[in-house]
């Protein structure tokens, strides 16, 4: 019972902590400002974080389990079926609801501490490989694909979608960003059908 409260309110504040986040920038968010948004004395956040680099791990965490409900449903035809839909693989890959299940703003800030913390560089090491071995797995279900290196063809995927949403992100016109977002699915589905 105990360890269920824990984990609930640690998932509390990294909650709280990732909104603040996405509104003021992962820089200006302190413990005290986290303990003001949730209405929580600063001690009870340094009770579970006792510092704003163990946020940002647990934060890290959050990412992770966000982003792969990108994969849910797993894309397949049909239940009965063995074969994966290729265009309904790439535009759930491609598709808006990334930026829906965790903001890029958040994402990029966190991602700045890999260059000088190693743990924080090992966490993101990890969401990655956990990203793209579920990957593999959905791309195992498929009865052509899981005659491939899926292991490879996930992370060819991966290498297209990641360079595709960093470069995308810079880019503000509609049209623009459409044209350029046909031609990155374009690349994962050569992949998929080569």
């Amino acid at each position: 019972m105990k360890s269920s409260i824990r984990t609930e309110r640690k998932k509390e504040i990294i909650s709280g902590f990732y909104e603040l986040c996405k509104r003021d920038g992962l820089e200006n968010v302190s413990i005290a400002k986290i303990g003001k948004h949730l209405e929580m004395p600063p001690s009870l956040i340094i009770h579970y974080f006792s510092n704003k680099r163990l946020l940002v791990l647990g934060l890290i965490d959050y990412i992770l389990h966000q982003y792969q409900l990108i994969y849910k449903p797993i894309i397949l035809k049909s239940e009965k079926d063995s074969k994966l839909d290729p265009n309904l693989l790439v535009d759930r890959l491609f598709s808006r609801e990334w930026n829906l299940l965790f903001d890029d703003g958040v994402f990029f800030s966190c991602y700045a501490f890999t260059f000088r913390d190693s743990t924080i560089k090992n966490e993101y090491k990890k969401l990655h490989l956990k990203l793209r071995k579920t990957l593999k797995n959905i791309l195992d279900k498929d009865e052509v694909l899981s005659s491939k290196n899926t292991e490879l063809l996930a992370e060819k995927i991966f290498v297209v979608i990641e360079g595709a949403y960093y470069y995308l992100s810079m880019i503000e016109n509609p049209k623009e960003y459409n044209s350029k977002l046909e031609i990155f699915k374009g690349q994962v589905l050569d992949l998929i059908s080569t």
